[in-house]
């Protein structure tokens, strides 16, 4: 849990650090410094250069996300592309259309009483050289389910948003054990 909230906290450090303005500038004109080219020492597969993202795209992955803790899973579909990919925690791969992947949430949240979030962190960002719209967030979920299991996760979750909508989400968990 320590090394989750360590990593959560560098990122959005990282991610909101600016370049001080000049002295006798204003805070209001000053601009984030060009990143400078490096040589990555490794290869990798996704290439991108990184910029800040649309804020609206958080609050969509928050509504939806809001909206199924809260069981109102009737128009959950309505956050998502016309297809979409998902990677479950436990490396399900899921390619599929909206109604079906609505359907699969449904399902999970009908098994729960209820369930509890609270967002760690939450940031966007956009790859300027393809286009791709992404949202990370850290999460801390409970859930309660009809059986009576209890079952408290922290999640890190990639949304690539296209036009607004959901496209894929690639999820990653950190099982909470219970204090005695």
């Amino acid at each position: 849990m320590k090394k989750l909230f360590l990593i959560a906290s560098a990122a959005l450090v990282f991610g909101c650090n600016n370049e001080k303005a000049a002295e006798g500038e204003k805070a209001a004109d000053a601009k984030p410094a060009d990143a400078a080219k490096v040589t990555l020492p490794q290869k990798m597969i996704y290439q991108a250069t990184a910029t800040e993202g649309n804020p609206q795209n958080i609050v969509e992955v928050m509504n939806f996300n809001a909206d199924f803790i809260a069981g109102k899973v009737d128009n959950i579909g309505a956050y998502f592309a016309d297809s979409i990919h998902v990677v479950f925690a436990d490396g399900t791969d899921m390619n599929t259309v909206r109604d079906t992947a609505a359907g699969a949430l449904k399902g999970w949240r009908a098994s729960m009483d209820s369930a509890k979030q609270t967002y760690i962190s939450a940031i966007a960002v956009n790859n300027k050289d393809n286009g791709d719209e992404w949202v990370m967030q850290w999460i801390d979920e409970i859930h309660y389910y009809k059986d009576g299991k209890k079952e408290h996760v922290v999640y890190h979750e990639d949304y690539r948003m296209v036009k607004g909508k959901i496209r894929e989400i690639f999820q990653h968990e950190q099982k909470v054990k219970e204090k005695k």
